[in-house]
């Protein structure tokens, strides 16, 4: 009888010890399992919302129809137009002393102003550009970018080129108009400031 009862115990005693032997373990798998899903479905938003914008590229290019990122380079860029008031635009002026083609820009009035008015909107972060100022006394213009077909209110960055000389401009789009596209891009003459305006050039007007 006690030889039995011994065995008895021996024999229940195993099956009591192994689960609670296997409990820690399968509770300390089951957080790295929880946590290893969450991990992956919170690096998922962060990888797909930024793909969107590198694929697109900022402006036409080829056959497309959106308007090209060369506002003005030789020629009127495509989907791009030139307004102008108070003067009269040659888009394809003789630079003096070369054979170089440039916009020419002669201004008649005392609001003088010409505006490249795309088709549609272009992302773009930088515009870039040169002018050959005018004879005499050089130029000086107020340049904004508008997201519609209509002027900005914003404030104007004044630009001052010397007398016949080609001289670049690179100009901030996020400080010209913040998380904003470009569909307008005036250049008006500041003719209060320099009343006796020459005709001027505007050549490699690109949009980056």
């Amino acid at each position: 009888m006690l030889a039995v009862a011994i065995g008895l115990v021996t024999v229940g005693v195993p099956p009591l010890l192994l689960p609670r032997d296997q409990d820690p373990p399968a509770a300390r798998s089951s957080p790295s399992a929880v946590a290893s899903p969450s991990a992956s479905v919170a690096a998922s938003p962060a990888v797909d919302s930024p793909a969107p914008s590198p694929g697109a590229p900022p402006c036409g290019t080829g056959g497309s129809s959106r308007p090209s990122c060369s506002v003005y380079g030789a020629a009127v860029g495509t989907g791009w137009t030139v307004q102008s008031t108070g003067v009269k635009v040659v888009t394809n002026g003789v630079v003096p002393g070369t054979d170089q083609v440039a916009l020419r820009v002669e201004p008649k009035e005392k609001a003088a102003s010409v505006a490249l008015v795309a088709a549609g909107p272009v992302t773009a972060t930088r515009l870039t550009f040169r002018v050959y100022g005018g004879r005499v006394h050089g130029t000086v213009l107020r340049v904004t970018v508008s997201a519609t077909t209509a002027p900005s209110g914003a404030a104007p960055v004044v630009l001052t080129a010397p007398v016949d000389v080609w001289t670049p401009f690179d100009l901030d789009l996020r400080e010209l108009a913040p998380g904003q596209p470009v569909r307008r891009i005036d250049l008006v003459v500041a003719t209060d400031m320099l009343p006796n305006a020459y005709r001027f050039f505007v050549d490699d007007l690109q949009l980056r």
